[in-house]
């Protein structure tokens, strides 16, 4: 289910709250760092001052509605985009932050892709194009082996070991002309933004991979094309 009903008047009420006490946030941030930490606005007429309190519910109640309306449509994109901006301006609105989460619930359950992560492969072409800051989850399941041969002086530990675990999942986001991608953690699941634009390539992380064994499979939902 999307969202918890909430009557009009206990919106209200509760966006009256919110809005005030953002307003009051902002005058006594104006006031840091001048001496005496005086604001050089009145705190009383600007957090008292109805009209602006009343344009900020009025634009938190509208959009919502709207984000609402996109949701019931299943624009998950569209209605993620709307909540955004109320939270922008009233983050500490318990019921918005809510309706984001089951926003981004549905956006990861409505698109998905299943494939295959081989332990001896190179890095895999998942198909899958992200903007970056775009809402990921990837999980795997499986099991796979990692072998490392070598004599009694070992091997000298490539720079990137020191922030991936050898035989994990990880992942790297390529854009075209990019000769030194940076590979990133995602280890059984993993729940984030891209970082970057471009195409999602996935590996088992291992220094050669062409002893390993075993394959995961893998399951890719969110926002991408």
């Amino acid at each position: 289910m999307y969202f918890r009903y909430v009557p009009a008047a206990v919106r209200q009420l509760v966006l009256t709250s919110v809005v005030a006490s953002l307003l009051v946030s902002a005058v006594l941030a104006q006031g840091r760092g001048r001496p005496g930490g005086q604001s050089q606005a009145s705190p009383d007429s600007t957090v008292q001052d109805p009209r602006l309190m009343k344009f900020q519910r009025e634009f938190v109640e509208k959009a919502e509605d709207l984000g609402d309306e996109y949701a019931r449509k299943q624009d998950w994109a569209k209605a993620k985009a709307v909540f955004a901006e109320i939270l922008k301006l009233a983050p500490q609105y318990k019921t918005a932050q809510e309706k984001m989460d089951a926003i981004n619930r549905n956006l990861i359950g409505s698109n998905r892709k299943s494939l295959v992560i081989s332990a001896n492969g190179d890095w895999r072409d998942t198909g899958i194009n992200v903007q970056q800051g775009a809402l990921l989850r990837i999980a795997a399941e499986g099991k796979w082996t990692f072998v490392f041969e070598g004599d009694a002086d070992g091997v000298e530990p490539p720079r990137e070991l020191r922030d991936l675990k050898l035989g994990s999942l990880v992942g790297y986001i390529a854009n075209p002309g990019d000769k030194k991608p940076k590979p990133f953690s995602i280890g059984k699941s993993r729940e984030f933004n891209a970082p970057a634009t471009g195409r999602l390539f996935l590996k088992m992380f291992d220094v050669n991979n062409s002893d390993n064994q075993g394959t995961m499979a893998v399951e890719i939902g969110g926002e991408f094309e």
